[in-house]
């Protein structure tokens, strides 16, 4: 059972420790106020999907739900589902994969294959995602599109005894979804993570190769953000697209005090992509590395009340050389890039178990420009709300 418990990280959906079953579910509401458009629309110099997310106004909207379901058939072998709900969206597969564990001499082994989510560590893997902030952080909506889901298999390792080194994870995906394309090859990535006492450190990279990565011009501007690629290999109108390489990096650390009533951790994410830009209207090589950090400052004043700040920036950085670079660039909404800055405070209350209750103000701002935004938040988590044994 111990074993099976280490085999994954707080947060990380994970079979039952013995043979049975497992029901879950969680649910944000938001009730949100701002001076401007909120979430941002879109940022110059990022490109992701060109699709923007879902204005939350001033109404209480469903910001995120999902419904778990995990089986463990034997002590090796186990499936797990998750869907999810976004308001007004269509449900979406988060996760379905199979997994086989087992233990040698040199320690445990876990074998994954299928749909998940592509792990870089707690600190980046949960912001954003039913966490304490009703936001993803900025690097995580321009360098992934808030979250990277892949069809994939993944092998992980974690040593028998006690090391710096506590788990070493390595993945093939198929790298359809972005920031893959429709027409890419397959993805190697490379996880790392290490622990010194009450600090933990991750490292991850992926390398991906991306052909017909498409986005909507930027003058398009859809509403609802889409969970869907658009393939520049049926048409070329009103998208912009990308074929060459993207290189994904990220690095995090968290540190929790002895009576965990002060936690703070800081990760950096950033994209790399080299190749090749074009719509329509002509083509131009591109190169652009977009990349982000924030910081959680995390104090437990009570056993039922925490409050946490998060200050963050994104820096997008763009070149294009060619005939007609203008006109692409403005499609792409790749003029006038700037580095964005925001800074959120939350104060949350836990009301029982799986509710608790948040309230959290926060400023963005963009080479002048500022949005002020204030929301009231409640958070349902039941991870384990029916279960038995086979």
């Amino acid at each position: 059972m111990t074993g099976a418990a280490r085999a994954h990280e707080p947060g990380e959906m994970q079979l039952p420790d013995m043979p049975g079953w497992r029901l879950g579910a969680a649910a944000a509401l938001v009730a949100n106020h701002a001076d401007d458009t909120w979430p941002t629309p879109r940022w110059p110099g990022v490109m992701v999907l060109g699709r923007s997310p879902n204005a939350l106004g001033d109404s209480v909207r469903l910001e995120h739900a999902v419904l778990e379901a995990a089986a463990r058939v034997n002590s090796r072998v186990g499936a797990m589902v998750a869907i999810g709900f976004h308001d007004r969206e269509a449900a979406h597969v988060e996760t379905a994969r199979l997994e086989s564990d087992w233990s040698t001499a040199s320690g445990r082994w876990i074998l994954g294959a299928g749909r998940d989510t592509v792990r870089m560590g707690t600190t980046i893997d949960r912001a954003g995602h039913l966490d304490r902030f009703n936001q993803a952080p900025l690097a995580k909506r321009a360098v992934l599109n808030d979250l990277w889901t892949d069809d994939g298999l993944t092998l992980a390792w974690q040593p028998a005894d006690e090391t710096w080194l506590q788990r070493v994870e390595a993945g093939v995906w198929r790298g359809r979804a972005f920031p893959g394309g429709p027409g890419g090859s397959a993805v190697p990535t490379m996880h790392l993570q290490a622990g010194w006492g009450h600090v933990t450190a991750h490292a991850f990279v992926g390398h991906l190769r991306p052909q017909g990565r498409g986005a909507a011009v930027a003058s398009i501007g859809a509403a609802g953000h889409s969970h869907a690629v658009p393939d520049c290999r049926l048409s070329l109108k009103q998208v912009v697209c990308f074929d060459g390489q993207s290189d994904v990096a990220s690095a995090s650390l968290q540190w929790a005090s002895d009576d965990e009533r002060w936690t703070l951790s800081a990760a950096a994410l950033g994209r790399q992509d080299r190749g090749t830009l074009y719509s329509s209207s002509g083509d131009a090589a591109y190169r652009a590395n977009i990349s982000g950090v924030w910081a959680d400052v995390v104090w437990r004043a009570t056993p039922d009340w925490t409050l946490a700040l998060r200050p963050e920036r994104l820096t997008p950085k763009v070149t294009l050389n060619g005939v007609g670079t203008a006109l692409l660039a403005r499609e792409g909404g790749l003029l006038d890039a700037a580095p964005v800055t925001r800074i959120t405070l939350a104060l949350s209350h836990t009301l029982r178990a799986n509710l608790s209750l948040s309230l959290e103000a926060g400023q963005e701002r963009q080479a002048g420009s500022r949005v002020n935004q204030a929301s009231l938040r409640l958070v349902w988590q039941a991870p384990e709300m029916l279960n038995g044994r086979w």
